[in-house]
């Protein structure tokens, strides 16, 4: 690994978000990241673990919400109890990253804070600690809000896109470039265009900087916002935070950090990352990093006693869940199936990023005890 940080650095791990898109068997009060999806851990098990031994315990902080914080407490015993930061309200992941950067503050102002969602699939750790190691050292001594971006494989349409600009930096075979422009997810066509001419990268979602660099771009960037979390520098930690926080994110934008920062900013390197990685977004997305059949067809099924069962009989490229019944396919291609929580979910594979639809209109009827 790389060496010779020179501040200290701290992991925020973003773990508010519902997962809407891996219903039936994501839901409300169980979203994806405590989901045991990519192994028999938790996805936000797997993140913090990760870390090790980059980041100790003492130094990961966790973002949730209130409906989510007792779970996330209990799938992660190792932390400090002070490190869990409940937002009142989900508003995107600015005010998030405002609130662990304020609190941050408090501790550590220069310190390098990384900055990680709870529900990524990460492969060959040793790459990506080196990453961060990189990151880190480039930030603790360069006043850039770093971003880290991978090469795409595909023309994705559900991921932003990162244009490179001029190389800053190479160390030890990473290179870190400026950051030129922000795409938002692409059209097909548009995402074929970029996969060809080479300099964009599928943006990650994890970035790196020091504190007091972040809250400056913030104060730049969204000055509204900034004055609003400016005040938790007066009330964290004492009797008057549980009071007014609510107060501050209601006056609060929704907005994410990507579109209100990171796309404004002039001082936003990227780094270019070699481990494999995927948001696993949809049930596509896990379908792609799954272990599939002469088929390519991928098996969940539930452990435990009354698992179900899966049989699938001319059938290619499906993925097939069945929590406690017997689920057959017979001449289905590219086909979502899913039992979880007496729901079942079938759709095309190509159309599993729309899932969030059927919760909207699920949302319309009232029918709660499925969401």
């Amino acid at each position: 690994m790389v060496k010779n940080v020179k501040l200290p650095v701290y992991a925020v791990i973003m773990a508010g978000g519902g997962g809407t898109r891996f219903w039936p068997w994501s839901r409300e009060k169980t979203p994806k990241q405590l989901l045991p999806i990519i192994s028999s851990r938790t996805m936000i098990e797997e993140t913090v673990s990760r870390l090790d031994p980059f980041v100790p315990p003492q130094r990961i902080f966790i973002v949730t919400s209130r409906n989510q914080i007792t779970k996330i407490r209990q799938a992660l015993p190792n932390l400090p109890s002070e490190n869990f930061l409940v937002e009142p309200v989900g508003k995107n992941t600015a005010p998030c990253l405002g609130l662990a950067a304020f609190y941050l503050k408090r501790i550590d102002p220069e310190g390098v804070m990384l900055v990680l969602p709870a529900d990524h699939f990460i492969g060959e750790q040793e790459k990506f600690l080196n990453t961060l190691q990189v990151a880190a050292a480039f930030a603790s001594r360069e006043n850039f809000l770093v971003t880290l971006g991978l090469k795409p494989t595909a023309p994705e349409t559900g991921y932003g896109y990162i244009q490179k600009g001029e190389l800053l930096r190479r160390v030890k075979g990473i290179e870190i470039f400026k950051a030129k422009a922000f795409r938002e997810k692409p059209s097909p066509e548009i995402a074929l265009a970029y996969l060809r001419e080479g300099s964009y990268l599928w943006n990650s979602g994890m970035f790196v900087w020091r504190v007091e660099i972040f809250l400056k771009a913030l104060e730049a960037c969204l000055p509204e916002l900034y004055q609003e979390m400016a005040i938790l520098s007066k009330i964290l930690g004492t009797s008057q935070e549980r009071r007014i926080l609510p107060k501050i994110y209601a006056r609060c934008p929704a907005i994410s950090v990507d579109y209100g920062v990171m796309e404004k900013a002039s001082n936003v390197a990227m780094i270019q990352a070699h481990f494999s990685w995927d948001d696993v977004g949809s049930w596509s997305a896990l379908w792609k990093i799954s272990a599939k059949d002469q088929r390519d067809n991928v098996y969940l099924v539930k452990e435990g006693n009354g698992r179900g069962k899966i049989l699938a009989l001319d059938s290619t490229g499906c993925l097939i869940r069945a929590e406690k019944n017997l689920i057959a396919l017979l001449g289905m291609k590219d086909t979502i199936v899913v039992e979880a929580g007496g729901s079942i979910l079938v759709c095309p594979k190509n159309r599993s990023q729309e899932v969030r639809q059927i919760l909207a209109r699920i949302k319309e009827k009232g029918w709660k005890k499925y969401l």
